[in-house]
């Protein structure tokens, strides 16, 4: 049974993260209230809810950002160990783009690269295709300072993309960026899952987790459940889902709207 506060659908079973008790508290006020749930191992894991649902406290959580009570497990030792001994393998990128502006795009990437420690020569072939998949090609030399969000978020996708990370957890990834962009960057997080990287992403879009998740969380009231049972979810049921969960009177003030019109 689902608990009433949160749905979970997963489809997987080898758990890459896993979230024992957690709860986070801010002096008086509880941010997450004692979840406990995974995340499969070359899942594509879409977050939702309200703002100010938790979604970030939860990212900075696993990140090892904040103190907590409870456990999260990154492949069954403590985030804080695994992040402590591997931290290359997980990588953020967060809701506003960062890039200093005060490079040229091709120049950023291979900024980040050395940071990495990763050789450019490596992954040279591949930054040329995504430059040219996110029609960045033209302006690699142009100065950040002078790129549109839509670009900023772009050079700070494909330099996440180029480290090819176990873990990769984005928020919002895709605000800002036109439909062609969208399209593309979807089909490059399932190739990426499909070999082998877990993805985790935040967004308030719902067409975007039905049409790539393989698996969904909505966080509300501090909580998520989960089930360990396969449950082949109907997509177009999301959307109402998330209404029942989370909507409460709002069909029913839809009604009285469009009996005033």
């Amino acid at each position: 049974m689902f608990d009433s506060n949160c749905y979970i659908f997963c489809l997987q079973e080898t758990k890459v993260i896993e979230f024992v008790n957690l709860t986070k508290n801010y002096t008086s006020k509880k941010v997450l209230d004692n979840l406990n749930f995974k995340i499969s191992e070359g899942s594509l894991f879409g977050l939702i809810g309200e703002n100010g649902a938790g979604k970030t406290t939860l990212i900075n959580s696993i990140l090892g950002k904040l103190d907590f009570e409870g456990e999260i497990l990154i492949q069954g030792i403590s985030n804080f160990e695994f992040l402590e001994k591997s931290r290359n393998e997980i990588l953020f990128v967060p809701d506003t783009p960062f890039a200093y502006e005060f490079l040229t795009g091709f120049e950023f990437v291979r900024f980040v690269l050395e940071m990495q420690k990763i050789p450019l020569e490596s992954v040279l072939e591949k930054l040329e295709l995504l430059f040219e998949l996110f029609e960045l090609t033209d302006y690699q030399n142009k100065l950040i300072q002078t790129y549109s969000l839509g670009m900023k978020r772009k050079i700070t996708l494909v330099s996440a993309l180029l480290q090819n990370p176990k873990i990769l957890i984005l928020d919002e990834p895709v605000s800002g960026l036109d439909a062609k962009s969208i399209i593309i960057f979807k089909k490059l997080l399932k190739s990426l899952s499909q070999n082998g990287s877990t993805i985790i992403f935040t967004t308030h879009i719902l067409d975007l987790i039905e049409n790539l998740c393989d698996s969904v969380a909505i966080l509300h009231n501090q909580k998520i459940a989960y089930s360990n049972e396969s449950f082949a979810l109907e997509k177009s049921e999301l959307e109402k889902i998330y209404l029942d969960l989370i909507g409460k009177n709002e069909d029913e003030n839809l009604k009285k709207f469009e009996e005033l019109l």
